[in-house]
């Protein structure tokens, strides 16, 4: 039976020293190697990237928690998940701002990096994550409301391409993305939309396809064995 659904799942790997970790409430310090997933007895990442490639994934999120937090680089990562056919967003800190974005790689350019209001523009037309916790929009300098923070890149006129919405209060804990979020965003951002943090199952992802949402980044209910391909 083919999906009616337009909504993308895009596997997410976080991977810290080398290895792929169990990402939870955005608390990175605390991250530690997967080991129950379904997919691979073991966190090397490239038996994740070979494995989701052969389930019929073409895109994935890859968070190299080193270069974020400025202790190291996982870009052979990265650059393995593009050579084996990936479109690829990268999430490498601060460091993603002066990197140009080339398909199939597209770096993302999290609130949580940039200074408010100075640094919005960085955002202008890139793959940018407003990174939340819960109603709140996290910046570098400040934590703003949700309405305020879309009303300045209205005002500013600096919409990203690619927008992806990141409860990170929720990232790892299956209690499910905030629906009313995704609402107040695609009312005002036309753009391709992309939710994560949180998502539990393939009925929530159903009722984020009828808000509009056009992919849900997903890690915890993969490993979970509950959601297997890239449409549903």
């Amino acid at each position: 039976m083919v999906s009616t659904m337009t909504v993308k799942i895009i596997p997410v790997l976080d991977v810290m020293r080398g290895l792929v970790v169990h990402a939870v409430e955005g608390v990175r310090e605390k991250y530690r190697p997967i080991s129950n997933s379904i997919i691979c007895s073991s966190p090397e990442p490239r038996c994740f990237i070979d494995k989701l490639l052969d389930m019929g994934f073409d895109e994935i999120y890859i968070a190299d928690l080193d270069s974020i937090m400025g202790v190291g680089s996982n870009l052979d990562v990265i650059e393995y998940a593009v050579k084996r056919g990936f479109k690829v967003f990268a999430d490498i800190g601060r460091n993603g701002m002066n990197r140009v974005d080339e398909e199939p790689l597209s770096f993302v350019i999290g609130t949580e990096y940039l200074s408010y209001p100075n640094e919005l523009s960085y955002i202008r037309n890139r793959v940018s994550s407003l990174d939340m916790v819960e109603h709140g929009v996290r910046f570098s300098n400040t934590l703003l409301p949700l309405e305020k923070t879309l009303n300045s890149y209205k005002e500013l006129g600096c919409w990203p391409k690619t927008l992806l919405v990141i409860n990170l209060k929720r990232v790892g804990t299956m209690r499910g993305f905030n629906i009313e979020i995704a609402e107040k965003i695609r009312e005002l951002y036309r753009g391709r939309l992309i939710v994560g943090g949180g998502i539990a199952n393939i009925e929530e992802i159903k009722r984020l396809d009828k808000v509009g949402v056009d992919g849900v980044l997903i890690a915890t209910t993969l490993h979970k064995g509950l959601i297997k391909s890239p449409y549903i």
